[in-house]
């Protein structure tokens, strides 16, 4: 793998431009990376703004949000260090969902023609690339699945174990999601009203499956959870 150290920017070893061994790289990613900060609650970019380029998040969140004719808004996606904001654009080259930072973020913004060039120079980010679409339709698909469900707590339930393995990171009592997120982001992440997310969070606190932490929460019981859905 190439030495991350050779990227000031991106440290994450889930990084992309490390699909390149060191012997293969021939360039220096800061070269044509930009590095742009936000802050929480940050616009990266609105709906339907032109694509210029692509940025890999080198730490921090955001959320990908679709906004309706009818006013509402939907939560598809949260995403964190090494992933690449810009792949969802449609054809035209317009971003079809808005993405705005949850903490603050960093990215390395790579031009639309340099990250072409790079992916026809090296075929290992190219195959990278592919298999990081895969994992994503895969994780669409599971994720229509669980929103056909008929209950709001097996909604709920699923989409706390995914942000769980996406977001998740070692606690004392189990797993915290390392995202502050709020009621109405749960509920318009998991396809129910907010008032519903909240009902929800507090059945499943009592049964001891999850915990709060501040902003946070924890998940105690794992399996419990699934047993949900």
């Amino acid at each position: 793998m190439a030495d991350p150290e050779r990227c000031k920017y991106c440290l994450n070893e889930s990084c992309i431009l490390l699909g390149v061994s060191r012997e293969e790289m021939s360039f220096h990613p800061e070269d044509f990376t930009r590095s742009l900060e936000y802050e929480p609650g940050q616009m990266l970019f609105p709906q339907g703004a032109p694509l210029y380029g692509y940025s890999i998040i080198c730490e921090g969140a955001v959320k990908l949000v679709r906004r309706m004719k009818e006013g509402k808004k939907l939560i598809a996606a949260v995403l964190g260090p090494g992933d690449i904001l810009g792949l969802s654009a449609t054809r035209q080259g317009h971003f079809t969902l808005e993405a705005e930072a949850i903490e603050k973020t960093r990215v390395g913004f790579i031009d639309k023609g340099d990250f072409v060039r790079l992916l026809e120079r090296y075929p290992n980010l190219a195959a990278a690339l592919v298999q990081k679409l895969s994992d994503e339709v895969a994780h669409l698909q599971e994720r229509l699945f669980a929103t056909a469900r008929q209950s709001a707590r097996s909604k709920l339930a699923y989409l706390l174990l995914q942000l769980a393995s996406s977001h998740g990171r070692v606690h004392p009592q189990g797993t915290l999601i390392d995202l502050e997120l709020s009621r109405s982001e749960l509920a318009e992440m998991a396809g129910v009203a907010r008032e519903t997310a909240s009902l929800m969070i507090g059945q499943l606190r009592s049964r001891g499956l999850i915990a709060l932490e501040g902003h946070k929460l924890v998940i105690l019981d794992a399996t419990g959870l699934e047993n949900l859905y």
